[in-house]
């Protein structure tokens, strides 16, 4: 009997080029593949609800495969966690219907980027969060994160690709800051983004919190006659799936 298994997992982004299986580059598809064949004995074809870049971590990814192997769903998690290396882990799996589809029933997903501001930061945070000490004016932030919810046209928040063409319309749900005393983390929700596009999003808001960017520069970005792209990238480094919702 065929049944569809989803499986919660969470990464450690550090040493991987990516969640997408590269040829000679390490990836989480790869590894994922290769445990569950470990299990079920088959070629399982693995259907995530994203993919993720080199460098970026998550707290909750969720990806889903058939299979007919005798395995129950609920205990998948458990029988595939000793076949998988120490940065992925597997959290909880369940059977779901055979329609269901990691990425296409997704309702939305959060990201979380996480700065750390310390002038002198401790070694061990800089493969998990971007080192910021500029003075940022939180208003200005509040200010340009509300300019970003709803629904805009985010070509140019996107990574250039003349190559490809498709729509760049999306809806930000929510977004919004959380400040610590020396860490900022900044949440964006929607059902879907663009490729790099909350850490172009970010590094706007960055430009924009240090007086580097001007708000009517940055409701710019939005308007179909500008073609300057907006702020380059931050890290990676600093950027978590932080929740996926079905």
């Amino acid at each position: 009997m065929i049944k569809n298994v989803l499986l919660k997992l969470a990464f450690d982004g550090r040493d991987f080029k990516g969640y997408q299986y590269q040829i000679d580059q390490r990836s989480v598809e790869e590894e994922l593949r290769k445990a569950i064949k470990e299990v079920t004995g088959e070629d399982n074809r693995i259907i995530a609800c994203g993919r993720t870049d080199a460098g970026v971590h998550a707290r909750s990814f969720y990806i889903n495969f058939l299979t007919a192997c005798d395995v129950n769903p609920k205990g998948f998690a458990y029988h595939i966690q000793p076949h998988l290396p120490d940065d992925i882990l597997a959290l909880s799996s369940k059977e779901v219907g055979l329609d269901f589809h990691a990425r296409f029933s997704c309702k939305s997903k959060t990201y979380k980027y996480i700065i750390n501001q310390e002038k002198n930061p401790h070694p061990i945070y800089r493969s998990y969060m971007e080192n910021i000490t500029y003075r940022l004016d939180y208003d200005k932030l509040d200010e340009g994160l509300e300019i970003l919810k709803g629904d805009h046209d985010f070509r140019l928040f996107m990574k250039e690709d003349k190559n490809i063409d498709i729509n760049t319309n999306r809806r930000i749900d929510d977004c919004y800051f959380k400040r610590g005393e020396t860490r900022l983390e900044l949440y964006f929700k929607a059902e879907s983004f663009l490729h790099n596009q909350v850490r172009i999003m970010t590094g706007s808001l960055i430009e924009l919190a240090r007086g580097k960017l001007s708000l009517d520069d940055f409701k710019a970005y939005f308007d179909p006659a500008t073609k300057k792209r907006a702020n380059p990238a931050l890290s990676p480094v600093g950027l978590y799936l932080w929740e996926v919702e079905y």
